[in-house]
């Protein structure tokens, strides 16, 4: 009898002990990055995350307030110089939808300085086949004379004088420095100006390189997955800043009006020490705005895709998770360390 109790015990313990791991298992693939081990983290990613802390240029305090929305209306410009329509004209793409055409320019805003960088972005359009449309704004005419001489004379005009603010340095400015803040201010006004003329503007710093074939078809797509959406910004900060290098406006009132907000805060703070920046200054306007994910008119592009410097250079994102770029901002570099990191990662093509 006793015999018989302790077969039939240890029976029993047996399925308890087999059950017990059949649970664990079942628990572990449920939950397969936390283990039910004390002691067994190992083979959990540990993988370091980017630095996400805003820069100092990001937390500069602003004291101006533009027109509230409801105060505010569009600016009655006339029509452009025939010279600067015809090379709109020439350079747009046609995105044929349903209700109708959206002309499309893909832009950038340089000066001599900035020439070396604007050949190297033009090379990586040409790489991944985005060159046949494409329009450079000049700050000066030594831009536009280099952009000839390579033979690019169809895709250059230089800025009218009237539509600057103050003037502009033709070297290269580092990043804030004294000069650093005017150009990014100048790339605002240009981009305002093509919001009037019915062109929705894809605009793209020269220390930006294209890597992918497929980034404007990803870019419609994206510009077009919501019935609402008339914006698409680059991030500095994942869903906390975003990057004004990079990003794609709809000639809407909403982003004529953060323009012409952004425009008005460093022309009232451009005496400030730190200075105030572009992306500064569109960033506080967009704090004003509905940013809900569900109804805003603006949408962020993926930081992993759309990095910039500190991201991809310094931290291998997104290379390290086995993904490829749609472009890579050699911002957060200050110097020739700038394209040195271009060089260093392959991504200098002249």
């Amino acid at each position: 009898m006793m015999e018989r109790f302790s077969r039939n015990k240890a029976f029993a313990m047996v399925l308890a002990a087999i059950f017990a791991i059949s649970l664990l298992a079942l628990l572990s693939n449920l939950t397969p990055n936390q283990s039910l081990f004390k002691g067994s983290t190992e083979e959990v990613s540990t993988l370091p995350m980017a630095d996400d802390g805003p820069e100092e240029e990001d937390l500069v305090e602003i004291s101006a307030k533009p027109l509230s929305a409801d105060k505010w209306k569009p600016k009655s410009w006339g029509r452009l110089s025939e010279e600067i329509e015809k090379a709109i004209s020439d350079n747009v793409r046609i995105d044929n939808k349903k209700k109708g055409q959206e002309r499309i320019l893909l832009t950038a805003v340089a000066n001599q300085g900035m020439a070396e960088y604007t050949l190297n972005w033009i090379a990586s359009l040409k790489k991944t086949g985005m060159d046949k449309k494409f329009l450079v704004f000049a700050i000066d005419e030594e831009m536009v004379e280099t952009m000839k001489e390579h033979g690019y004379g169809k895709h250059v005009v230089m800025i009218p004088k009237q539509w600057f603010h103050e003037n502009l340095s033709g070297e290269f400015q580092p990043w804030l420095s004294n000069g650093y803040t005017p150009i990014t201010h100048s790339k605002s006004l240009v981009v305002e100006r093509l919001l009037y003329t019915d062109v929705t503007v894809w605009f793209s710093d020269v220390d930006i390189v294209f890597t992918s074939p497929s980034i404007y078809d990803y870019l419609l797509m994206k510009l077009n997955s919501r019935k609402q959406t008339e914006t698409l910004f680059s991030q500095e900060t994942e869903q906390k800043i975003i990057n004004s290098g990079f990003y794609i406006m709809r000639p809407t009132d909403t982003n004529k009006r953060i323009l012409d907000a952004s425009i008005y805060i460093q022309d009232s703070e451009a005496k400030k020490t730190p200075p105030v920046t572009q992306q500064r200054a569109m960033n506080r306007v967009l704090d004003d705005l509905n940013l809900n994910y569900q109804t805003s008119n603006i949408a962020l592009l993926d930081l992993a895709l759309f990095p910039h410097g500190r991201m991809y250079f310094d931290n291998n994102v997104p290379t390290k998770f086995g993904m490829t770029p749609m472009m890579v901002h050699a911002n957060y570099r200050k110097g020739d360390n700038k394209k040195k990191d271009l060089q260093k990662f392959g991504l200098w093509y002249i």
